[in-house]
């Protein structure tokens, strides 16, 4: 999560979707950078707007209309492909790594993506995720951002930034999943648009500018104070 004071914007760091290059190169003229540990970093909206919005009235008299709060989205197959790459890094396989659990090279994509879309409580650790827009969102099938670009259009997402910032921005790769071609049965990507199918029709919707249509924009948040927030990373 990054706060930008003079620029008015918050960019909510979706997983997987370029956002820790862009906290390197924004960190020196950002006000607030959560880059660590991942469960702070990936906040999403309602978090946010819980933990820290109170902060930023409270410290700069800024109130949640006086700035914009934008995130990316990552179409969800690549997403998830994404995250299935990434967790078969060797250095998840050390016994001692912390994160050993999460280590996805002993299973195929394929089955990776069955795990994915099994109900919370059954997947296994390597599978948790989440959601592709899981951080833009107020509550389930809610989104709470100002803003939401396709990571398919980076480009834009940088120029809205530098617009904002009144300064180019200069990115170097960083966390990045190991290249590997992969495939789905048919069968099961059709699981995948049944379990994702909301994240599937928003990224369809997504406008060049990040604008949120009206149609999404418009439903009712469906969370609840109780539920879990957290982003699994």
């Amino acid at each position: 999560m990054i706060f930008l004071h003079k620029a008015r914007l918050v960019i909510l760091s979706q997983p997987k979707t370029g956002t820790t290059a862009l906290e390197l190169a924004l960190a020196a003229r950002a006000s607030i950078v959560v880059n660590k540990p991942p469960e702070l970093k990936h906040m999403p909206y309602a978090s946010f707007m819980k933990d820290v919005a109170p902060l930023i009235e409270a410290q700069t008299g800024l109130q949640r209309s006086d700035y914009e709060v934008v995130a990316a989205m990552r179409e969800p197959v690549d997403w998830v492909g994404s995250w299935y790459r990434y967790r078969t890094r060797d250095e998840l396989r050390q016994p001692g790594n912390p994160r050993a659990a999460n280590f996805t090279g002993h299973i195929s994509f394929d089955d990776f993506v069955g795990e994915v879309c099994r109900p919370e409580s059954e997947q296994p650790s390597y599978a948790r995720i989440r959601t592709p827009s899981w951080v833009a969102l107020s509550g389930p099938r809610s989104l709470g951002v100002d803003r939401l670009f396709s990571y398919d259009a980076l480009d834009a997402f940088f120029d809205f930034i530098s617009d904002r910032t009144g300064k180019p921005i200069e990115t170097k790769a960083a966390n990045v999943s190991p290249k590997m071609e992969l495939s789905l049965a048919p069968e099961r990507r059709e699981q995948m648009k049944r379990h994702f199918a909301f994240d599937f029709e928003l990224y369809d919707l997504l406008t060049g500018d990040g604008t949120i249509p009206a149609a999404i924009r418009s439903r009712d948040p469906l969370w609840s104070e109780d539920q879990d927030l957290r982003p699994g990373v």
